[in-house]
């Protein structure tokens, strides 16, 4: 078994099954970066492994000091466990560079997994905070949610690959608010 499916398999098990976000934020980040590499994939597949290690409730995921901690928790979450894998230091190295700044950004790279996240965040995760965490958090919170993962995204282009999940989640969640 390479590397890579190693680390699918040790996401997968922390999020008790697997999570079609991982592999969609693999396919956008192949697209935004066409020469990716094994870290690459690696980075996408397991960026939010704080999530899965540490529990998904109570999350502030508008809150700079928990988006911080998340991405920071997660580099090195992966780090050790690519380490105790036996995975080579370069390797280690580009996957926690990227994790690291996966929910703000940072160089072209960081930034290309940040987008392929929020990209597939509308193929994937919308919906669900649509019909289950609006009824938990609110409108409010959701829509900023739902906003910011759409803002975040660096350039007109990659925007467009969300445009039609983001206004169609945003139509769905009017519709919470309004009561329909």
């Amino acid at each position: 078994m390479n590397l890579y499916d190693t680390v699918v398999r040790f996401v997968d098990a922390a999020f008790k099954g697997k999570k079609a976000h991982f592999e969609r934020t693999v396919f956008w980040l192949e697209k935004f970066l066409p020469e990716t590499t094994e870290a690459h994939r690696i980075a996408a597949y397991a960026h939010d492994i704080e999530r899965g290690v540490n529990g998904e409730e109570n999350r502030e995921y508008l809150n700079p000091d928990f988006l911080k901690r998340h991405q920071e928790e997660g580099a090195r979450i992966i780090g050790e466990f690519l380490e105790k894998e036996g995975a080579n230091v370069e390797t280690v190295s580009k996957v926690k560079h990227l994790v690291s700044k996966h929910e703000v950004g940072g160089d072209d790279e960081q930034t290309a997994l940040m987008d392929a996240d929020s990209v597939s965040f509308f193929e994937t995760n919308a919906e669900m905070f649509v019909r289950e965490r609006v009824k938990i958090d609110g409108y409010e919170k959701v829509r900023g949610k739902l906003d910011w993962m759409f803002n975040r995204i660096s350039t007109e282009e990659r925007k467009n690959f969300a445009r039609q999940n983001y206004e169609k989640w945003i139509a769905e969640l009017e519709k919470f608010k309004n009561g329909e």
